[in-house]
């Protein structure tokens, strides 16, 4: 189940966006871990509103997921933690190239770490929340995570044998 969670997150959170973009005015491309705009952003204040339309989506995941969360239900915190986990894994690919989070930091002049860090930080007490109101345990978190770890693999690998999408 987390495998395909945390597929359908990452979709959901390009498609976010790409939802800003076109609300915007501009053409984009979509493929499935990336979104660019066709010659760049106009402004300063697009740009941000463009970066910041995944992760919001990706935290809006996230809080459905926590809404989810019911004794023994198990989807809700593995939206979470599919969210988190997407959010973590882009802070650290954020030392070689800044992700949504860092890129507004970065913008809005906070630093490359700020911004990271509160949404991962916000994430992860949603995912103990999450978890203890389900009351899942080591074992859920363990397959969530090789699921999730699958999950991200086709994701990453994958994006080339796909079609990118000019919209």
């Amino acid at each position: 189940m987390a495998f395909l969670i945390v597929v359908v997150c990452v979709v959901l959170h390009e498609v976010g966006h790409l939802l800003a973009a076109k609300a915007l005015g501009y053409d984009a491309v979509i493929r499935m871990n990336s979104v660019s705009l066709a010659g760049g952003a106009t402004s300063i204040r697009d740009q941000i509103i463009v970066d910041a339309a995944g992760p919001l989506v990706t935290v809006l995941l996230a809080l459905i997921g926590l809404a989810m969360s019911a004794r023994g239900a198990v989807v809700g915190p593995t939206i979470v933690f599919g969210a988190l986990m997407m959010r973590v894994l882009a802070a650290i690919i954020s030392l070689q190239m800044p992700n949504d989070e860092a890129r507004i930091s970065e913008l809005s002049g906070l630093g490359t770490w700020t911004l990271p860090a509160i949404v991962v930080a916000a994430l992860a007490v949603v995912m103990v929340m999450s978890a203890r109101r389900a009351g899942v345990g080591w074992a859920w978190l363990f397959g969530s995570w090789i699921g999730a770890s699958l999950g991200f693999v086709v994701v990453v690998f994958g994006e080339p044998y796909l079609p990118a999408i000019a919209v």
